[in-house]
């Protein structure tokens, strides 16, 4: 009964006009991410494009094959505690929900007391991706519904990276906030997407530690090749998975697929010199030091040890 008034809820909202409709499908989405938030045990708060997707695939994998759980469940990270009870109730948090909560001075009575893994990831990496992710692979109704620009072929990546508010300055902004709220929580842990690239197993174990399901060894190796780069670029290409969260736009234009590119500091092979310099200034000038982005340390420097 349930899903049939569900499904007549939104054949009824979707031939509203675009302001009223979305505004609906905001609010309704808004309270479901609120509930999903308070009844979790972990979450995980992240930009978009800053590696969630690969994360949610790993996670459910290493919960879904340690219990014996049919595959079909891989990427729903959220159903897992209900088909294993003894799995923690894992979250994916949705960003327009949590970058209100973010966003609010530290500490929030919201979050400072729940357990949050916070994702972060190169700041021009996640504008360069997100320009590719809307101008290629966004369909209409999700532009609406995260204000995210209709049409970008008259923009430039570098005009996008500077100029829009989903631009460099926001995704530096979430990052510090996540930090400050870090710094006052009694359950955070900080990883990065770059350390996922650098040793998967090391971060994935990491993270596992954190959410306090007892795995293994094997099962931390099993899940990382299980979601390698390859085999999830191959899973997309088939849609093996039937989810719109791992489905090529255009087969044809690998800067359509979800999985594009999995490099670190891939911004560098698209703006020249003198632009590289401007990005770069911007982050070492206003992003947070201890997310590790810095350009005077080490490349590959791991910002400070959050893990509690």
């Amino acid at each position: 009964m349930f899903s049939f008034l569900e499904r007549a809820g939104e054949a009824v909202v979707g031939i509203l006009p675009d302001r009223p409709r979305i505004a609906i499908k905001r609010k309704a989405r808004m309270a479901w991410e609120r509930n999903q938030f308070r009844k979790a045990d972990v979450s995980v708060i992240a930009h978009p494009k800053s590696g969630s997707t690969w994360l949610r695939f790993q996670l459910t994998r290493l919960y879904q094959k340690k219990h014996g759980l049919d595959e079909g469940v891989i990427p729903n990270v959220e159903s897992l505690h209900g088909l294993e009870p003894s799995i923690p109730q894992l979250y994916m948090a949705g960003y327009e929900y949590m970058k209100q909560i973010v966003a609010r001075p530290v500490p929030d009575a919201e979050l400072k007391d729940k357990a949050c893994i916070f994702l972060l990831r190169h700041p021009i990496d996640v504008t360069v991706s997100l320009y590719f992710h809307i101008q290629k692979h966004a369909q209409r109704e999700r532009k609406l519904f995260n204000d995210w620009p209709m049409d970008l072929s008259q923009t430039s990546m570098m005009e996008f990276v500077i100029t829009s508010h989903w631009g460099l300055m926001e995704a530096i902004g979430f990052y510090n906030s996540c930090l400050r709220h870090a710094d006052s929580m009694a359950r955070a842990h900080v990883v990065r997407y770059e350390d996922m690239l650098a040793d998967s197993e090391k971060a994935l174990a990491g993270m596992a530690r954190f959410i306090a399901h007892p795995v293994t060894d094997e099962d931390i190796r099993e899940a990382v090749e299980f979601t390698s780069f390859e085999r999830l670029r191959a899973a997309e290409l088939k849609n093996t998975f039937n989810t719109p969260r791992l489905h090529a736009a255009n087969p044809e234009d690998p800067n359509s697929f979800k999985v594009r590119r999995a490099k670190s500091n891939g911004y560098r092979d698209y703006f020249d010199a003198g632009q590289i310099a401007e990005l770069e200034r911007m982050v070492e000038q206003n992003l947070d030091p201890r997310a590790g982005y810095g350009f005077s340390q080490p490349a590959g420097g791991s910002p400070q040890d959050q893990r509690r």
